[in-house]
């Protein structure tokens, strides 16, 4: 087996950010703080450590493959990328890079001429289906695993490169025993505001907007491997006690919320940020909430525009009951974050006015929200029928902060841009207000 080379590129939104987000998540993060002091967002980095290399790097060791982490996150240009992987590098070895939409060509540009010095370039994540033969040694198409991993250093890998990973829809039967090795990541200790950990991998709902939905199945982790992985947050990150559950929806599995009870109750003083599924904001999943200690609850809202998410995959009981939801958390005393969407394809004027609308109207108990733009990354169940509408294949415009690169069906893609801007504007000016009158309220 070839030595392996986890390789983290860098992101040009990190270090260009939209202005009109940028004023927004300022105040985001004085806000945060206010709850956690020790909450900051990175300057011109990444945001949290890049989780993927923790669960390579372990899949790397029970392969017992040497490896090795570059990190190039803060990087000016793609021949100084190229240059650092040459020299740590020989030929044989793997050069593994897992890149979102903005940093694909970035990804591109450095494999092909990896790929002629005889290194073994292999892409996997979101873009991967994207990739050709002629662009890399190998794609993996799916959620990796050991046995994908091991078939893709192989060099009797099929001819084509590809390495497709097939699961079956429900949750499987196997449980994840292996455990993220941090060893890798020690620099980023004091360096992120928050640790990720995930209970399960995968996703049942079937939004078709979403990046997750392709899995279809839920894969749990034991009990042991989360305790281990949690030993490892103390040792490494003995400063940070913020905790994002990772799990695509908390609830999902009462047997994965179980085990993060087991764990948690002889490792006090963590505290957590979970995202759920309206539906999922059941008693028992709040009660299972307020013992383990979240402290904000990340709710998937998109759009005020019920019909248009139903008609996407997305389940729903109407706005009533996602307010009644809001307000169950609150009275726990949770937090409630938002995730909301701009530039869906159906996305009308009427149900942005309504989003604006309602976004007003639960002011007081939503504390903040995430604001993104779709992208159709090839992974999006939507991808195949809005393929044929993206006009702009430049992937470095691929980005959450920027405009839609497809027809919309009912608007332009400039006037998509500018009702997103208005969801940041209101955003913005809410939580400004917000701050202002507590301000005032203290004097």
């Amino acid at each position: 087996m070839p030595t392996a080379h986890i390789v983290q590129l860098p992101f040009p939104s990190t270090s260009e950010p939209q202005r009109d987000l940028r004023r927004y998540y300022d105040l985001y993060e004085r806000e945060f703080a206010r709850l956690f002091p020790e909450f900051f967002i990175p300057e011109a980095s990444l945001w949290e450590m890049p989780l993927w290399v923790a669960h390579i790097t372990a899949l790397l060791d029970e392969l017992d493959v040497e490896s090795t982490y570059v990190d190039l996150s803060s990087t000016a240009s793609p021949d100084d990328c190229l240059r650092a992987l040459v020299e740590v590098s020989a030929p044989g070895d793997a050069i593994l890079l897992s890149p979102l939409a903005q940093n694909f060509d970035l990804a591109l540009r450095v494999s092909r001429p990896l790929k002629q010095m005889g290194r073994i370039t292999v892409i996997g994540g979101n873009m991967a289906p994207l990739a050709t033969p002629g662009d890399v040694s190998r794609v993996v198409r799916g959620q990796v695993g050991i046995e994908q991993l091991r078939a893709v250093l192989r060099p009797e890998t099929s001819a084509d490169g590809l390495v497709s990973v097939r699961s079956r829809s429900g949750i499987a039967e196997e449980r994840i025993s292996w455990v993220p090795q941090y060893r890798h990541l020690g620099g980023y200790a004091g360096r992120v505001p928050l640790l990720r950990l995930n209970a399960s991998h995968g996703c049942l709902y079937k939004c078709r907007f979403c990046g997750d939905a392709w899995s279809q199945q839920l894969t749990l982790v034991e009990t042991d491997a989360l305790g281990r992985e949690v030993d490892q947050f103390a040792e490494r990150y003995p400063g940070t006690r913020l905790v994002y559950i990772g799990d695509k929806t908390f609830g999902q599995s009462r047997e994965a919320v179980r085990n993060l009870l087991t764990v948690f109750r002889d490792r006090p003083g963590y505290r957590f940020i979970v995202q759920t599924h309206v539906l999922a904001v059941r008693p028992w999943v709040l009660d299972a909430m307020s013992e383990l200690g979240v402290v904000a609850v990340e709710l998937g809202f998109e759009s005020a525009d019920t019909e248009m998410l139903r008609e996407s995959g997305k389940l729903s009981r109407g706005l009533d009951h996602y307010r009644d939801s809001l307000r169950a958390i609150d009275r726990r005393g949770m937090r409630v974050v938002l995730n909301v969407m701009g530039g869906l394809a159906a996305e009308t004027e009427n149900g942005h006015a309504e989003t604006v609308r309602w976004l007003r109207e639960c002011a007081d108990v939503v504390w903040l929200a995430n604001l993104y733009n779709f992208v159709p990354y090839p992974l999006v169940p939507d991808f195949p029928v809005l393929r044929p509408r993206i006009h702009d294949w430049d992937f470095a415009h691929w980005r959450e902060d920027a405009p839609v690169v497809f027809e919309p069906y009912h608007l332009t893609p400039g006037r998509s841009w500018e009702l997103f801007v208005e969801k940041v504007e209101l955003m913005t000016d809410l939580l400004a207000g917000r701050r202002e009158a507590e301000d005032a309220c203290l004097k």
